[in-house]
């Protein structure tokens, strides 16, 4: 019931199976195998990027090539430790910790790191003033200067200064100052 006339592509065989214009629908077999080759490049493709970051792994923890970690021989002689250092953590020691600049929680999150590396602060405040450019490890005697400095090695910076007026026996002020506080 069309206004066109009949031509050459309205007389199809019946045994084509063909929908309109469009191809006659495929078979299982064919699916099959559009679904196998989907599956075979999915396969290469995850073998290649496991390969790729094989490599990637190498060259990022230093054995480039591949190369293997060198293996211990065993002699029958027993291994040497090395001793470890002694920490300076002093338990004895009486710590404050002073807010130097104008920046709040200064003191009580360098509190909170002390006491994380095994610290024991007694007083968490504020100095004297707001205007410390540098942080400050006050320590009374030589006897307190490794303690001093493992101090300075655990909040990550500052200098150890030598002040019996500042800092009484038995005790150490730590003034946290801008180098610090804006870190």
């Amino acid at each position: 019931m069309s206004n066109y006339p009949k031509d050459r592509f309205d007389d199809l065989p019946v045994d084509l199976d063909r929908r309109g214009a469009h191809r006659a629908p495929r078979s299982r077999g064919a699916k099959l195998a559009s679904f196998l080759w989907g599956l075979a490049a999915v396969a290469v493709l995850v073998i290649i990027g496991l390969v790729a970051m094989n490599i990637i792994d190498n060259i990022v923890s230093g054995r480039a090539g591949g190369e293997q970690p060198a293996a211990t021989e065993t002699t029958g002689a027993t291994p040497t430790s090395t001793p470890t250092p002694t920490s300076a953590v002093d338990p004895n020691l009486s710590l404050t910790v002073l807010n130097g600049t104008d920046i709040g929680q200064v003191a009580a999150n360098f509190t909170a790191t002390l006491e994380e590396k095994g610290w024991s602060v007694d007083v968490t405040d504020g100095a004297d003033s707001s205007s410390y450019d540098t942080t400050t490890v006050y320590y009374p005697s030589d006897d307190t200067k490794a303690a001093a400095e493992q101090i300075i090695s655990d909040i990550g910076g500052g200098e150890a200064v030598m002040s019996s007026e500042i800092a009484g026996e038995g005790q150490i002020v730590v003034v946290i100052g801008y180098d610090l506080a804006q870190g």
